[in-house]
């Protein structure tokens, strides 16, 4: 047996095998609350220096729905803005349905193969180009919205139960045009104009106060790499600080019971993101609150 004029000097895995979160908690606490955000912003590859911090903020909106079980998002705005390059790009744990005609044995089970669809295999579904999404099934929005109000859906005799969170993309033009002439979800196919529909909401990203992506934008310093984000990211979903507001605050008689919910659900995600060694203060908790 003749020896291989080759050898192997140095081995870089590039894949996750697993996540010591101890380690994660531990390196957090080496930077300050400013550092970590743009740590985050400049792994999802975009500079933070170049943007007003309004925007950051945005961004780290965005991040949410992959820390945070059964989050329904939406963001419209103007084309080029990035809406949907986290959700393509950043993670192999999502998936971005294109708009267009689908199904629900697609999205949530199909019968006749006993198949969970995309919400049981995928921690988040992005749909792209809300305008064109159209069901095939006369009940596939009534199955949407129970989906997203509760995390559950029936189909026949089955009731099933699934975590992913929900995106929902779409473009608008001219944001002061629109709200002279309808309002600000009008780009949604008119099966979904439906303030049920939309109370499922937990946040709307104003899309329009993102500006469009130009060279200066992308950023050439260092961030996580992808595999390790998205792994930070799944392992957050294990978590739940949708207590920490009743800590200090609050929130007033105003808000329904689903508003409350939307708001404890997005502080807990911003929460994750920024403090997921869990140590955050009051002050911690109002920046999230106010933002």
């Amino acid at each position: 047996q003749t020896s291989s004029p080759f050898g192997v000097s140095l081995l870089k895995p590039i894949q996750m095998p697993h996540m010591n979160m101890d380690e994660l908690f531990e390196g957090r606490r080496g930077f300050t609350n400013v550092q970590w955000r743009e740590v985050l912003i400049r792994s999802i590859g975009m500079e933070p220096a170049e943007l007003d911090e309004s925007v950051q903020w945005h961004l780290l909106a965005r991040m949410i729905p992959f820390v945070e079980n059964n989050y329904n998002v939406c963001e419209l705005g103007p084309r080029g803005t990035g809406k949907s390059h986290i959700y393509k790009e950043c993670s192999p744990n999502s998936i971005l349905v294109s708009g267009g005609q689908t199904t629900v044995a697609n999205l949530f089970y199909n019968m006749s193969s006993r198949r969970i669809g995309l919400v049981g295999m995928w921690d988040l579904v992005a749909f792209d180009e809300v305008a064109g999404i159209s069901f095939k099934d006369k009940d596939g929005v009534q199955i949407m919205k129970d989906y997203m109000a509760s995390g559950s859906f029936a189909r026949g005799r089955e009731q099933m139960e699934a975590s992913a969170s929900m995106v929902f993309v779409g473009n608008i033009d001219n944001v002061k045009m629109l709200l002279k002439t309808s309002h600000l979800l009008s780009p949604f196919p008119e099966a979904m104009i439906d303030s049920a529909f939309f109370d499922r909401f937990h946040s709307y990203i104003p899309g329009w106060e993102i500006p469009k992506m130009r060279p200066e934008f992308f950023t050439d310093r260092y961030g996580f790499i992808v595999d390790y984000l998205a792994e930070f990211f799944r392992e957050m979903r294990k978590y739940n600080y949708g207590d920490a507001i009743g800590k200090y605050f609050r929130l007033g008689r105003d808000l329904n019971q689903r508003d409350t919910v939307a708001v404890k659900r997005t502080v807990s995600g911003l929460l994750k993101l920024l403090y997921p060694h869990d140590q955050y203060d009051k002050e911690d908790v109002r920046e999230c609150l106010k933002t």
